[in-house]
This record gives C-alpha cells, sequence and structure tokens, in this order.
C-alpha cells in the first residue's frame, strides 16, 4: 500500500493526529498504528472535506454516527491504489474570493439603494 508516513488519521476523541497505514478489505478498510487497530469503514461513507496543507482530508459520514471531528489525510497525491475507491474531489462552486466579491456587490447595491 500506501507509505504509512504519508496517510494520518484523527478519530475526533483524543484529538491526536496518528501516522497510520490503511488495509482495503473489499468496499471497507481499516487503519493501523503498531498495537492499535480501528473499526472497520466503508469507503461509500467517506466525504472529501477539501485540502490542508498538503494533504487531501476527508470525513465520516454514515447517517448513523455523528462523527465531526474523524479526519484520514493523504499528503502528497492520493494513492493511486485507492483513488477510485475514494469519493471524487468537487471543488466547491463559489470559493473564497468569489464569496468576497459577491459580498462586496450586495453592499455596493443596498448602499446605492439606501442613498
Amino acid at each position: 500500500m500506501s507509505n504509512p508516513h504519508s496517510i494520518w488519521h484523527i478519530d475526533g476523541d483524543s484529538a491526536l493526529k496518528r501516522r497510520v497505514r490503511i488495509e482495503i478489505i473489499g468496499k471497507t478498510f481499516a487503519l493501523y498504528e503498531q498495537q492499535w487497530r480501528s473499526e472497520v469503514y466503508y469507503f461509500g461513507d467517506l466525504v472529501y472535506h477539501g485540502k490542508k496543507g498538503e494533504s487531501h482530508v476527508f470525513g465520516i459520514d454514515d447517517g448513523i454516527k455523528e462523527r465531526p471531528k474523524w479526519q484520514i489525510g493523504f499528503r502528497g497525491d492520493l494513492p493511486r491504489e485507492l483513488s477510485e475507491s475514494l469519493p471524487e474531489y468537487r471543488p466547491p462552486l463559489i470559493s473564497n474570493v468569489g464569496m468576497i466579491i459577491i459580498a462586496a456587490i450586495c453592499l455596493a447595491i443596498v448602499y446605492m439603494v439606501g442613498t
């Protein structure tokens, strides 16, 4: 699989970033670290959260358990052997710069109407 130093995981409870390795089991995967093994997760439950620093970050959204802080990150390019199983990257419709421009236009309209 991938270099274990290029994959990291935050479980949401301890808020510790761990370097892990990943094992694929059909449409599921488990994370491993020395004497620790995660529960099994479905690739279909992953949601792409964007790029943070040099890492592509995914969260879990299984609809049953709330895990807002659960994250798995892949530093650099996504591993080729996982790219088909991971959800597709969908860039946001409007970037942060776009939102600032829209807000400025709205403020200008409100100012013009008010005068």
